[in-house]
C-alpha cells in the first residue's frame, strides 16, 4: 500500500505554465526481500535481554507472518521496543504503522515523532514520509518551507518520490521560489529511476525552458550524485545465524510465547 498521498494545491499568485500539474503521487517503499524463518523462541530469548536486532526481527516476522501467525499488533509492539532503543529502521517502521493505523490506533503525532527520530539518524524513507506529513499539515498547518527542506534531504539521498515532489514544488513555487531549471532536474532524476509520470512532467517543463536554460538543467542532472546511504540506519539488520531455522528446528518453536511482551 502507498504511504500518505501528497495533495498540493496550486499557489494562487503563481503564474506557472504548469500550475495545473496533478498532485504528486507518493509510492510505497520497495518491498524488502522475503525474510528467512527464524526460531521464534531463540529470538524472543535475546529480545527479552534487550537485543534490539532481535526485537526488530520479531516485528518483521509478525508483520509478514513468517514462521508465526501474522499479528500486526505484536509486530508494532516489537518494532516499538527496537525503536525506543534507538534502531532507526525500527523507528521508521513503527512510524509507518502509526501513520496508517495498522496494529496500533492511528496516531499522526506519534508517526511524525518516530519519523523525526529516524530522519535525524539519516533514514531516507522516514525523511520522505515526514516531508509528506509536514506538507499536508497532518499535525497542524501545512508548512511547505519545512517540507521542501525535508524533500531536498531525501531527494539528495536518492528517494525518487521526493525527487518528483521537488519537481512539483519548484514548478509551483510552494515553499520556495519558482525555478523551472530545478524542477526539470528533479523530474528528470525521478524519471531515471523509472517514474513515468516524472518523465512526462520533465518534458512539460522542457517545453517552456529556453535552449540555454534546458542545457543548464540537463547539466545539473548529469552532475547529480546521490548522497550515500548509511546502511546501519537504512537497511534491515541481519539476523543472527543461530536464530535461523534448520532441518532440526521448527519456525514455530516458542509459538506459545505469543503473549505481548
Amino acid at each position: 500500500s502507498a504511504d500518505a498521498a501528497l495533495a498540493f494545491e496550486p499557489a494562487s499568485a503563481l503564474a506557472s505554465p504548469i500550475s495545473a500539474m496533478p498532485a504528486a503521487a507518493v509510492m510505497a517503499a520497495p518491498s524488502a526481500p522475503s525474510a528467512p524463518a527464524l526460531n521464534v523462541a531463540l529470538v524472543k530469548r535475546d529480545a527479552a535481554k534487550g537485543d534490539l536486532v532481535a526485537a526488530f526481527a520479531l516485528g518483521k516476522q509478525y508483520a509478514e507472518g513468517i514462521g508465526v501467525r501474522p499479528d500486526l499488533a505484536l509486530a508494532a509492539e516489537w518494532y516499538q521496543r527496537a525503536a525506543k532503543g534507538g534502531l532507526a529502521i525500527a523507528q521508521y517502521r513503527i512510524g509507518s504503522l502509526y501513520e496508517r493505523g495498522e496494529g496500533v490506533k492511528r496516531d499522526p503525532a506519534a508517526a511524525e515523532s518516530w519519523y523525526r527520530k529516524a530522519s535525524a539518524a539519516g533514514n531516507a524513507r522516514a525523511t520522505h514520509n515526514l516531508a509528506v506529513m509536514v506538507s499536508e499539515g497532518a499535525n497542524g498547518d501545512a508548512d511547505y518551507v519545512a517540507a521542501a527542506h525535508l524533500f531536498i534531504e531525501a531527494a539528495d539521498m536518492g528517494v525518487a518520490d521526493s525527487q518528483y515532489n521537488l519537481g512539483v514544488l519548484y514548478a509551483r513555487g510552494l515553499g520556495m521560489k519558482v525555478d523551472l531549471i530545478q524542477s526539470y532536474k528533479w523530474f528528470a532524476l525521478a524519471a531515471q529511476q523509472g517514474d513515468a509520470d516524472a518523465g512526462n512532467r520533465r518534458d512539460e517543463v522542457a517545453k517552456v525552458l529556453s535552449p540555454a536554460e534546458l542545457a543548464s538543467a540537463r547539466a545539473a542532472v548529469q552532475a547529480f550524485a546521490p548522497k550515500p546511504l548509511d546502511p546501519a540506519v537504512n537497511q534491515e539488520p541481519a539476523p543472527k545465524a543461530e536464530w535461523m531455522v534448520t532441518a532440526s528446528s521448527s519456525p514455530l518453536a516458542g509459538a506459545s510465547l505469543d503473549a505481548k511482551g
